[in-house]
């Protein structure tokens, strides 16, 4: 269908049927992005005054939390006086769920839980404001970089492979609004080169999707005789994941454009989005984004989420476990926008050696990305001295290959650890994200380092 008619008929249409002001809120992000950021900061500020304020009168937790602590939003004046407000944890979240819901019922709220593979599950719900927010924010983002609603679009993300009647509804939609859905729970080589013809037959303006599983598509259309430089996308879009740098240079070398970053959480919401000058702008009009110091002098720490349009669950100041700074240089595409320097990963995506030595996950996947013939990776700590590598190789991978793997990683832990390594068909998980490093004790170390709140 013709972008034009996507932009100014099939989606409005959609966006109202489903009583979402999607389009109002693009037009004022569009303008605010402009706005200093003394301006922007005053804007947020007054927005975190008046969201704090209804959660107290329609919120019984947070009526009773701030009356504890003696806040009165009315008089909050600054960040610091917002900072007052005890934080939300993933443990309140799942403890105190229905006195975090509003006394005024909302519609259309969607109930999601967040995925198992990032820890224990956590049950949100999320209304028609923060949908609405979520979808400009990101429409915003892929303007930047010339993307407009309606430019043809593969999706690669985690969706069933055998469609239902409501799947084949979402089909139809999706075929509407010229966006095409790739399935990630199937990664493996024929499914690879079905997705590699796809992209090079229908020629998409942009691309979306998990970091891991663009990185691994690229890479296979690099194997496959590559993608027509005519045929271009626009921009690549990674959400879900880190993107390391090997994947962004993979995905920029097979289809020859910039790859950008999408950050946010499936809790927290939307943080922030990635302009062609690399910054990593935080949605600001709808996300205020603290820093909780790892330590006296640090500027890394655990990044605390306030999602100013959250009604049907409040998210203030909600402790997201991703580690990560803020930017203070202003960036050279102009918006007033703040920046994050960086998000490092969750707390889990760090290892713990033996003597107690912290290490990001990094020190590991520089190592297994350089072994030949692997498709894919996985190393889950499983104690203090206990590793497993999960591996997918693309043919035979002998026995002594694998022993030098292991060699190798016990090196890094010092020779404290016991390495076993085994080959598997994916490493996946249920939701069709690809981590790349998991570690079930790293969270006590990090919480060590940053300090309880």
């Amino acid at each position: 269908m013709h972008p034009a008619v996507v932009r100014r008929l099939v989606f409005p249409l959609q966006e109202r049927m489903k009583g979402k002001a999607t389009h109002a809120k693009l037009a004022e992000l569009e303008r605010t992005q402009w706005l200093t950021p003394e301006a922007l900061r005053d804007l947020q500020l007054e927005r975190l005054r008046r969201h704090l304020a209804w959660a107290r009168r329609e919120v019984p937790y947070y009526g009773r939390l701030l009356a504890e602590h003696g806040i009165d939003p009315a008089r909050i004046q600054s960040f610091d006086d917002f900072a007052r407000v005890p934080a939300l944890t993933k443990d309140i979240l799942r403890e105190r769920l229905a006195d975090l819901q509003p006394r005024t019922p909302l519609r259309g709220v969607q109930r999601l839980s967040t995925g198992g593979s990032t820890g224990s599950p956590v049950t949100v719900l999320v209304d028609r404001e923060r949908s609405a927010f979520t979808d400009a924010a990101r429409l915003r983002a892929h303007r930047w970089f010339g993307a407009d609603m309606g430019t043809r679009e593969v999706v690669l993300w985690g969706s069933p492979i055998e469609l239902g009647r409501q799947d084949r509804v979402r089909s139809l939609r999706d075929w509407l609004l010229n966006s095409r859905l790739l399935s990630a729970f199937d990664l493996g080589e024929a499914a690879l080169a079905r997705y590699a013809a796809v992209v090079r037959a229908y020629r998409p303006g942009k691309l979306y999707g998990y970091a891991s599983a663009l990185a691994l598509l690229a890479g296979y259309l690099e194997r496959s005789g590559g993608l027509p430089r005519e045929a271009a996308p626009r921009a690549v879009f990674t959400t879900a994941e880190p993107l390391y740098e090997f994947q962004r240079a993979a995905i920029t070398a097979a289809f020859h454009c910039p790859a950008a970053v999408e950050y946010g959480c499936r809790d927290g919401g939307l943080v922030a989005l990635e302009c062609p000058s690399g910054g990593l702008h935080i949605a600001a009009e709808g996300m205020h984004v603290e820093v909780l110091p790892a330590g006296p002098g640090e500027t890394s720490g655990e990044l605390v989420l306030t999602n100013l349009e959250s009604y049907a669950l409040p998210i203030i100041r909600y402790r997201s476990g991703d580690i990560g700074a803020l930017e203070t240089a202003p960036c050279p595409c102009g918006r007033g926008l703040p920046r994050l320097a960086r998000v490092e990963g969750r707390r889990t995506d760090f290892l713990v050696t033996p003597s107690g030595k912290l290490m990001h996950a990094l020190a590991v996947i520089y190592l297994l990305r350089e072994v030949p013939g692997l498709r894919e990776f996985q190393v889950v700590q499983e104690a203090l001295d206990r590793i497993r590598v999960r591996l997918v190789p693309q043919g035979e991978l002998s026995v002594a290959a694998r022993a030098g793997i292991a060699g190798r990683i016990e090196k890094l832990f010092e020779g404290g650890a016991r390495v076993e390594v085994e080959l598997a068909d994916s490493v996946a998980s249920a939701s069709g994200k690809h981590r790349y490093v998991i570690s079930h004790i790293a969270e006590a170390r990090v919480s060590a380092l940053i300090g309880a709140v």
